[in-house]
Order: C-alpha cells, then structure tokens, then sequence
C-alpha cells in the first residue's frame, strides 16, 4: 500500500505548527465571526485584523499567538502577502516593544487550591488539566491538545500516564509521562466516564483558558498578571527537581532538548519562589480552599464507592 503524500500546501510544516496556526486562525475567526470574514476585501480584512492585534496586546496575550496568525494567512493565503500592512505594522511595533518575561513558577499548594476552586465549580475537567499540567510540566499549547484518549489509568500500579500528542522537542512524536498523585487518579478515572474519548479536556480555545486562569487567581486574592498558565511548566519543573534531586530526570520530564536550558528553569522558578511572599489575605484564602478541595474530593470518593 502506498502511503498518501501530504498536499503541498502543508508541505514543511510540522503537525505542532499547524495546529499553531489552526488554532490561531479559530481564535480570530471566534473574534470577528466567520461569515463577516469571508465577505471582507483586503483592507478591511487588514483593519480587522490590526485591530485584533491590537486588542491581544491590550490583554496581555501571548505574542506568538498573533504571529501565529498572519503567518498562517500568508501561508495559506499567498495573495494576502503584500496587502495586509497595518496587521503587519502593529506585529513589529509589538515585537519591538516586547520584554520577554519568564511567569513566576505556580507552588503545588497554589495549584491545588485552584483545583479546588474548579471542582467547587463542578468543572473536573479543568481540575484535573490544571493538575495534569502541573505535574507533567505541560505548555500551555500541549494542555490545549489533551484529550480524554491520552490518558491512560494504570489501576494496577494506583497511576495513569498521559501521552502528549506532539512535544516542541519531540520533531513531532508523542511522548509519554507518568504521574502517581492518588488525587489526580480519581479525577482522570472520573473524567474517562464523564466525557467521550476524543473530546479535548478544555475545549474553549487558549485564550478563555487564559480568561479562567486569571479569574482562579482573582479569587483567590492575586492580580491577574502575578501568574501565568505557563506558571504550572515553571512550577512543575522546580517542585520536581527539588523532590528528587535528579537534574536529568527533570529535563527528560520537561522535554528540554538540552540540560543547560533546565538548568535556567531550576536555578531561576527555585530563586523566584525564595523570594516569593504572599499577603496574609492570600495565604489564607489558598489554605483555605486546600482544605475545602480535600473535602470536596473525599466526597467525590464516596460517591464513587457508591456507584461502585
């Protein structure tokens, strides 16, 4: 049997890349609706665009995400190249002005209070992809791809590994990591019966995933901007080196291509939490809610052993 040769179009772009732009594209089409988009001429799909822009810069959004989307225009749409300026001016006027800042590692105890609030929530869902991308050192793009198939509950050993479909230094395979948390296993046992195999575990779009983060945060007593989802990778690899002091453990965990760049990770998010203080107000609201998520899922057990 011969294998089916790729349309050229999509010639040279990794799957991680496409699902990039995909996604990108979605986001901006969720933004300016797709029937309006597809009956604009040029110019005014260049305003709306630059507008789009301009309004993810405003909020904070990740830059990549906007280069992701004119780069996929111009990819798949060759004739948009040179008629799209003001979209493209307002990206290198962003580029310029960009500093990149590395998000504050997210302590397990911050985590798992925001865990708590999403199952007050009735969101499991969202609980466990919160907890999965702690443990895992997810980015936020391989959090977004996670489906209910790529968990796979290992009863026997009381753990369940999560495949990730595409990994950045993976050249497009999946990889596969296993994480023992009693907590994090009911969750996946849970969502496995809740949702259908392929649905994805958030299914909104980064961008509201981003909007959820920072309203967990809110209630929790900190700005929107004091962490990020990134926060949970940053986290993640600190919280792991430090519980097994296993540097090349961590980088094969965290996927770096290189153990120097782990390094940066460790050294900087173990830093950053030494200086890192809370307000009383904050610090109370996280314990609180740690231990209200130890209620809420002890429930959750017995209504399992009940089902049972």
């Amino acid at each position: 049997m011969t294998k089916r040769k790729i349309h050229l179009k999509y010639a040279g772009l990794q799957p991680r890349t496409l699902r990039a732009y995909r996604l990108a594209i979605d986001n901006f089409l969720h933004f300016a609706g797709k029937d309006a988009v597809t009956t604009l001429k040029p110019k005014q799909l260049d305003a709306l665009l630059a507008e789009f822009i301009n309004m993810a810069f405003q909020e904070g959004d990740p830059l990549t995400y906007s280069g992701h989307l004119l780069s996929a225009l111009k990819r798949f749409h060759p004739e948009l190249r040179m008629k799209l300026p003001i979209a493209s001016q307002y990206l290198r006027n962003w580029t310029r002005a960009h500093v990149p800042k590395r998000a504050v590692p997210a302590s397990w105890e911050l985590v798992e209070a925001m865990i708590a609030l999403a199952l007050h929530r009735n969101d499991e869902p969202l609980a466990l992809l919160l907890g999965v991308g702690f443990h895992a050192m997810l980015r936020t793009s391989e959090m977004m791809q996670l489906t209910v198939n790529h968990l796979m509950i290992h009863s026997s050993h009381q753990a369940f590994s999560v495949v990730i479909p595409t990994a950045k230094t993976s050249q497009g395979n999946p990889q596969v990591l296993q994480i023992k948390d009693d907590t994090l296993l009911v969750m996946a046992q849970r969502v496995q019966k809740a949702l259908q195999p392929k649905q994805l575990l958030w299914k909104a779009g980064p961008h509201s995933f981003r909007r959820t983060f920072q309203k967990l945060l809110t209630h929790l007593g900190f700005p929107v901007q004091s962490y990020l989802p990134y926060s949970l990778r940053r986290g993640g690899a600190t919280w792991y080196y430090q519980s097994t002091l296993n540097l090349d453990a961590t980088m094969t965990r965290g996927r770096w291509a290189c153990q120097k760049t782990c390094r940066i990770y460790v050294d900087t998010g173990t830093m950053q939490l030494a200086h890192l203080s809370w307000t009383p107000k904050q610090a109370k609201r996280v314990r609180q809610w740690r231990l209200k998520g130890v209620q809420l899922r002890l429930r959750q057990r017995k209504t399992n052993l009940v089902r049972d």
